[in-house]
């Protein structure tokens, strides 16, 4: 049974409670976890590269609730599933094997979690211990990483895209 046109719509500026109110309980739940996560990260560690998702997620879950309510009263009624649950929504591989995309995600987050630490772990230790030039030059570096990592992400699955037939 669709609901309403209007709450629908109210609902779907919040990540994950269009979902919830269609009636997707877990997919609701997943996208909102997912958006105060990365959210959370966000705000704790303050690098903007962490914000990069928050809108990639925002617009998916704005879409994804009006998608639902098209599919409810059809035969092509969506499961509900927590978005990590192996062939769900946010499990796609492009055209590589599983453990080829665990170890591409693990690369990934090495990289992030160095990142972290480099701009905002270890520049304040040197300062405290009197080491200032060279937490400066620790700062101008990591500065210069968000845009060469994502530079390089994006030619990475630009140039996947266009080899892909």
């Amino acid at each position: 049974m669709k609901k309403n046109l209007f709450f629908t719509l109210c609902f779907s500026f919040c990540p994950g409670a269009g979902q919830m109110y269609q009636g997707y309980m877990k997919r609701g739940v997943s996208i909102l976890t997912l958006f105060a996560v990365c959210f959370g990260i966000f705000v704790t560690i303050d690098i903007p590269l962490f914000a990069i998702p928050l809108p990639v997620i925002f617009i998916y879950s704005f879409f994804d609730t009006f998608n639902i309510r098209s599919l409810l009263g059809t035969d092509e009624k969506l499961k509900d599933k927590y978005i990590w649950e192996e062939n769900s929504v946010f499990n796609f591989k492009f055209g590589t094997s599983n453990s080829t995309f665990k170890k591409l995600l693990g690369i990934i987050l090495v990289f992030i979690g160095g990142y972290i630490l480099l701009y905002n772990g270890i520049p304040p230790i040197l300062r405290l211990f009197g080491f200032t030039k060279v937490s400066q030059y620790i700062n101008i570096i990591g500065s210069c990483l968000t845009p060469i990592i994502i530079s390089i992400i994006s030619i990475y699955f630009g140039a996947k895209l266009i080899i892909r037939k």
